[in-house]
């Protein structure tokens, strides 16, 4: 009897101290854990922090842009557009799916001001090499210590690798395998069973020219077309349809309004380079998806067929980021599906084709321009960030304009900055490049030491630059500050305007 009594407070203290040693952990070192490991969670936090109504989540295909893009924002700040009394937040992170989605929305805490979240639908993340990705172990850690478990367990399963981890081979081995072991179904009879027969069919027959001779390259991107789109979902198998099932009944627990955006594919470079068996196989799980979630209480907004071939920003692969009018296509789109839910707070958008003169951009992240990633909140002239330059980071944040879309007959370009210089090398300049198929590629640098001395405070900087008279044959200029050296100069409030 006493050694049964001996055992059980044995089992009691030890449960006591894992309580306690789990509180302290959650006191001491959690979140210096999560700020290394999962801060995925700070855009989650960022969202909730600023309360907003309705949330937007994706991948790159919600802030990628094309570098003639005259506005460069995302779908989601396009949507913001058409709802300007509320408040339009966003969750990206590149490469992401249902099963990432997921568990972000569930860390958003029970009472917050979210009411509505739109959630990408991205028919590509339901094809093998999405789901065996070599992508899919740094996410699945990502997110570890997000789990609905105690702090202390969640880092112990981050220790001891306790998540999907696998090699780059081990997934190509998975994505292969399911490749070759799915059997393709279609209505007529087909010459090939799977995916791995069809590729090799599609490498060995190729795309060919007018002379007869294999396009080597278009032939590869038939190939990719196949090894992405050549797939069948099986909802009791797919594990994307349990991810998005688990969003579903999220949202009804928390009394969210749901919308599933189902992107965009290039239904047009599929068509012409694979065929219409493709096509079918692509509809086929549209439909299946569409079908699926239309019978729940989610609003699923259908824009599979609603991108032209040219608005698609890669060539050579297979992606949804899309060019400006792409993204406003897909927003527009969300925000008439939205306007059921929003009908006293929707506003039509006429997005102006006036050709502007001035640019401004504070460098505090609410106005995409190229080199985004060089925004630092160490120091700043106006706001709370500047684009930190020097020491391998060569590129400020970057003015990138087509000439095209800029006014006729302008003369001059006036550039205003301000500049925190820690030293003083000629090697730093301020650059104006112009580049087109019918101009010769001009790359115009101008010590920053030339414009000021001042060092360890910020100064005002102003240059104006006379334009070539061939620059209306270029098609884009791009201004920056380059600085290859190892002395760190920060920019800040940059301000471009165009002279006649």
């Amino acid at each position: 009897m006493n050694r049964y009594k001996t055992l059980g407070y044995k089992i009691l203290l030890l449960i006591v101290l894992l309580v306690g040693l789990n509180y302290i952990y959650k006191y001491t070192f959690y979140e210096q854990d999560i700020q290394t490991h999962s801060s995925v969670i700070n855009l989650v936090r960022n969202v909730v922090q600023q309360k907003d109504e309705i949330i937007y989540l994706g991948e790159s295909s919600n802030i990628t842009f094309r570098e003639d893009d005259i506005d460069k924002r995302a779908i989601s700040d396009f949507i913001g557009d058409y709802f300007p009394s509320k408040k339009v937040g966003s969750i990206t992170k590149e490469a992401s799916h249902a099963g990432i989605y997921y568990e972000l929305l569930r860390n958003i805490p029970e009472k917050s001001s979210v009411k509505t979240v739109i959630v990408t639908l991205n028919l590509r993340s339901f094809n093998a090499n999405w789901i065996y990705s070599n992508l899919e172990t740094p996410l699945q850690k990502s997110i570890v210590l997000l789990k609905p478990y105690p702090p202390l367990y969640n880092r112990l399963l981050l220790t001891f690798r306790g998540y999907d981890i696998k090699t780059d081979a081990e997934r190509e081995v998975q994505f292969k395998d399911k490749w070759k072991k799915d059997i393709l179904k279609f209505p007529k009879p087909f010459p090939y069973n799977n995916v791995i027969d069809w590729d090799a069919g599609m490498a060995a027959k190729g795309i060919k020219n007018g002379d007869g001779l294999i396009n080597v390259p278009l032939t590869e991107l038939a190939c990719h077309y196949i090894k992405t789109y050549a797939f069948q979902i099986d909802p009791l198998t797919n594990p994307r349809i349990k991810d998005f099932d688990k969003i579903v009944h999220l949202a009804k627990e928390r009394n969210w309004k749901l919308v599933f955006n189902l992107m965009a594919e290039n239904t047009e470079m599929a068509d012409s380079l694979v065929g219409k068996e493709l096509i079918y196989l692509m509809k086929q799980n549209r439909d299946l998806l569409k079908k699926r979630y239309e019978s729940t209480t989610t609003i699923v907004v259908d824009n599979f067929e609603s991108i032209p071939d040219s608005e698609y920003i890669d060539r050579n692969w297979t992606t949804e980021h899309y060019a400006e009018n792409g993204r406003k296509i897909i927003a527009e789109n969300v925000a008439e599906k939205l306007k059921r839910l929003y009908p006293k707070a929707y506003k039509s958008v006429a997005f102006s084709n006036t050709k502007p003169f001035d640019f401004f951009n504070d460098c505090d992240g609410s106005l995409p321009w190229g080199q985004m990633y060089t925004l630092s909140s160490e120091k700043s002239y106006s706001g709370g960030k500047s684009s930190k330059t020097g020491q391998k980071q060569a590129f400020s944040i970057t003015f990138e304009y087509p000439i095209k879309s800029l006014p006729d007959s302008l003369k001059q370009v006036s550039i205003d900055l301000k500049v925190f210089q820690t030293g003083i090398n000629p090697d730093i300049k301020l650059v104006i490049e112009l580049s087109g198929k019918d101009i010769n590629y001009q790359w115009n640098g101008i010590p920053i030491s030339d414009l000021s001395r001042k060092t360890q405070k910020w100064d005002e900087i102003n240059y104006i630059y006379t334009l070539p008279k061939e620059f209306h044959q270029g098609d884009l200029i791009k201004i920056f500050v380059y600085n290859p050296t190892n002395r760190i100069t920060y920019i800040d409030d940059l301000k471009i305007k165009f002279k006649r």
